[in-house]
């Protein structure tokens, strides 16, 4: 005759292990996205400046031609069209210093408008750029032609022109757009004390949304883990309680 008495501890089954596994991956990315907002918040209350901008040092810059010329900003063409209304994605701003001798012009366009306007025009392209610190990459595009004073034209979304400190903001719109820096009156070498700046008003309601995913996530991660952790009920003893024998 042998006897199986109920295990006391009876292992966990594969459901448990699985609530287990599924409640600490649920509790990592809860962490990510509650340090994520944390962040977030953190710099969108300590990065930016009196006016709401996070922007980049001034640098100067410099060509011996007729414009500094930004190479095309793309910006969601196949987004939705809400995403754009009313600055709702941000707004961009160009500071460029200007002297009583040599007025400054910065502007935005549509690319082609601005390919057209410095058409056969030298010109210095930015490929490439970096905001902290401010440095430029660019090629330069020869040209012998004049260029015609920029404020005279009419094809500009939004343009500042004159002596001192200019400054153009645009809140971001759909299209390929081009931001132009020149002399007032058009002729070559072109130095100015240039910053770019940009105010992401969403940034703010990103870094509460990910607090609040966080906290969600945390809940139900650590609802699961604990779910997991509990060992199963025992099976059911015989009459009275008394431990069940088999008998052979």
């Amino acid at each position: 005759m042998t006897s199986s008495a109920t295990d006391p501890h009876p292992r966990r089954r594969g459901g448990h292990l699985a609530a287990i596994i599924a409640g600490a991956l649920v509790l990592v990315i809860a962490a990510a996205a509650l340090v994520g907002g944390g962040v977030v918040i953190a710099a969108d209350a300590t990065q930016r400046d009196s006016d709401g901008y996070y922007a980049s040092g001034v640098r100067t810059l410099t060509t011996p031609t007729h414009a500094l010329v930004s190479n095309g900003l793309d910006v969601g063409t196949n987004g939705p069209d809400w995403l754009f209304r009313q600055a709702r994605l941000g707004t961009v701003r160009v500071t460029a210093s200007g002297t009583a001798s040599k007025p400054i012009f910065v502007g935005i366009a549509r690319k082609p408008l601005v390919d057209r306007y410095l058409r056969g025009v030298g010109h210095d392209e930015i490929t490439d750029f970096e905001v902290d610190p401010l440095s430029m990459t660019t090629v330069r595009r020869p040209g012998s032609a004049a260029a015609a004073a920029p404020a005279a034209e009419t094809f500009w979304a939004r343009s500042a022109s004159g002596s001192g400190r200019q400054t153009m903001t645009w809140p971001v719109q759909k299209g390929a757009w081009a931001v132009v820096i020149m002399n007032a009156d058009g002729s070559r070498g072109v130095s100015s004390g240039v910053s770019i700046g940009a105010k992401l008003g969403f940034l703010h309601w990103l870094g509460i949304g990910l607090l609040i995913a966080g906290a969600t996530l945390a809940a139900a991660g650590a609802f699961a883990l604990v779910m997991g952790m509990r060992r199963p009920r025992p099976p059911a003893t015989g009459v009275g309680g008394a431990t069940q024998l088999t008998t052979t």
